[in-house]
């Protein structure tokens, strides 16, 4: 039967029935199995052009951070963690206001074991880790010990990375918009 031919009980029923499931497929994203750690990329948000090596946000990227609470704020978070950059932090830090949770620092000297770490410590909750339009992906491509992710573009903000893992290697991944 096609839809126009559908009378409009019918119509709103059907409607009704797939946003029912397609909110359903929304929430099954954001769960975490009790064996598994969802590990939460994101690139900081925009930055200004204030011409330093640590540059904070610019007011579309306190915007976009405020969003990524949002975003994030039915996700079972246990910790954040962020590069110690200005542009980091400021991302990281609606999000941490909104868990009550505070940001550690990471630095780049064994990045294997600090993400071995976090998926030991955190298994069937969620982690949020700030990091760069270099250091994001390469983060990513080494907990699924494959190079899948490429380098983020200096223009590009907004990808929400969802690495679900329960060890390197053993991982799925969804990648969404914020």
């Amino acid at each position: 039967m096609l839809l126009s031919e559908m009378n409009t009980p019918k119509i709103l029923c059907l409607a009704f029935v797939l946003l029912i499931t397609n909110s359903a497929l929304a929430f099954q994203t954001t769960e975490v199995s009790a064996d598994e750690t969802l590990l939460i990329f994101v690139r900081h948000t925009e930055k200004a052009d204030d011409g330093t090596r640590n540059p904070p946000l610019n007011p579309k990227g306190l915007k976009r951070a405020n969003s990524l609470a949002n975003e994030l704020a039915e996700m079972p978070l246990s910790a954040i963690y962020s590069t110690n950059y200005k542009r980091t932090l400021m991302t990281a830090t609606p999000v941490a206001y909104h868990f009550e949770l505070p940001i550690y620092t990471y630095d780049f000297s064994n990045l294997e074991e600090f993400l071995n770490k976090v998926i030991a410590e955190h298994k069937g909750k969620a982690v949020l880790i700030v990091g760069h339009s270099n250091t994001t992906p390469n983060l990513i491509n080494l907990v699924m010990q494959e190079d899948r992710i490429a380098q983020i573009d200096e223009k590009q903000y907004g990808d929400l990375f969802l690495l679900y893992s329960k060890a390197f290697g053993d991982t799925r991944l969804s990648i969404e918009d914020f």
